[in-house]
């Protein structure tokens, strides 16, 4: 089959983007302005004619030319905007950016069409990273004013009120009280379970803050060079939500800035760097997954899944299926990272062959 376009000429590429200008020959043109007028006929009405029946010297009579041609030059480009990315073998992320440079009936349509490239990605030594950070040791220390302060929220969870029905003081806690939670015969006992589960609490917040700095410092010290077209979009589209959440919730932008202390500039300045320093994030842990070979097995998605089935019983089944996938390919990522490989059935490190 013929392409659809000719006269394919790359005019930049630079900074992970990459433009080119081409044409639409007339004949190709001429069936997608087929296609269109037979749309337009499908609804059309004239006296004399039944709805959809009218001859087509007529239709094309009564319907502007111009808008047919704008309606033909929308549907081929859907159609050739695949076709050259591919043909140029092109790793494109985001939306292609395009300008119409010559539109008229009855002649070539002109575009220029620019791409944003899927970046080269350059990583440090990324199991040396992780490891130094991972074997750091930290203490864990809860002291009695933490668990007093637990207790005394649990406390103010249970109603107790008084004979006037209006609510008492908060319970004394004694062996007795302590009982109705669980196999505790003394207060002490209690408060050595309260602090078991402090520790893990503040164990768990340790883990998820190491990891945090794992992945900043990985980050940090791999090259990698987000095409700033994929930037700005992503900063339209905040702006999009931004006025979406706005509205749901009746404040103005005015409003909103008095609120968060911030001007405009400001704020979107802030989100500029943030939504960079994420797709700095994707793209480099994205490369890490292609250079350990990462895949997530049919048995650790359907445990996963299980779990978020538990977890949001109202969620569809199908819906859970991504995040049960990224679930299990997180944990073999940071296994690799902080220990060097995977993990075996004893929980012991294994040996990961690749890069090792």
């Amino acid at each position: 089959m013929d392409k659809l376009y000719t006269n394919l000429k790359k005019i930049e590429e630079k900074d992970g983007e990459v433009e080119f200008e081409a044409e639409i020959p007339v004949e190709v043109l001429d069936e997608y302005l087929k296609a269109e007028l037979a749309k337009a006929a499908a609804g059309f009405e004239w006296p004399g004619f039944r709805k959809g029946k009218v001859p087509e010297n007529i239709v094309r009579e009564h319907v502007h030319e111009m808008a047919l041609v704008e309606d033909a030059a929308d549907e081929v480009l859907h159609d050739v905007i695949p076709e050259i990315a591919a043909d140029e073998k092109l790793s494109v992320l985001g939306r292609p950016k395009l300008t119409l440079t010559k539109i008229a009936p009855k002649n070539p349509l002109g575009f220029k069409l620019r791409f944003a490239l899927s970046p080269a990605v350059i990583l440090p030594d990324y199991k040396k990273i992780g490891h130094e950070i991972a074997k750091r040791k930290q203490n864990i220390e809860i002291t009695a004013k933490e668990v007093d302060e637990a207790i005394d929220r649990i406390k103010t969870m249970i109603p107790v009120a008084g004979p006037s029905k209006e609510v008492a003081a908060p319970p004394e806690i004694t062996d007795e009280f302590v009982q109705q939670f669980g196999p505790f015969k003394t207060v002490a006992e209690f408060r050595e379970e309260i602090k078991r589960q402090l520790e893990q609490e503040k164990e768990l917040e340790m883990k998820e803050a190491r990891r945090d700095e794992l992945v900043r410092e990985i980050v940090k010290h791999s090259k990698v060079k987000v095409p700033q077209m994929l930037i700005e979009q992503e900063v339209d589209d905040w702006k999009d939500n931004r006025a979406a959440e706005l509205e749901k919730l009746g404040l103005t932008l005015e409003k909103y800035l008095e609120q968060v202390k911030k001007s405009e500039t400001e704020l979107e300045k802030d989100a500029r760097q943030q939504i960079e320093e994420q797709m700095r994030t994707s793209f480099v842990l994205r490369e890490i997954r292609k250079a350990e070979d990462i895949k997530a097995d049919d048995k650790e998605i359907r445990q996963n899944l299980a779990l978020l089935k538990q977890r949001y019983p109202e969620q569809d089944e199908a819906e859970l299926a991504r995040p049960a996938e990224a679930i299990a390919i997180q944990k073999k990522m940071f296994d690799i990272l902080e220990d060097g490989g995977p993990r075996t059935e004893d929980g012991m490190p294994g040996t990961h062959l690749k890069n090792s």
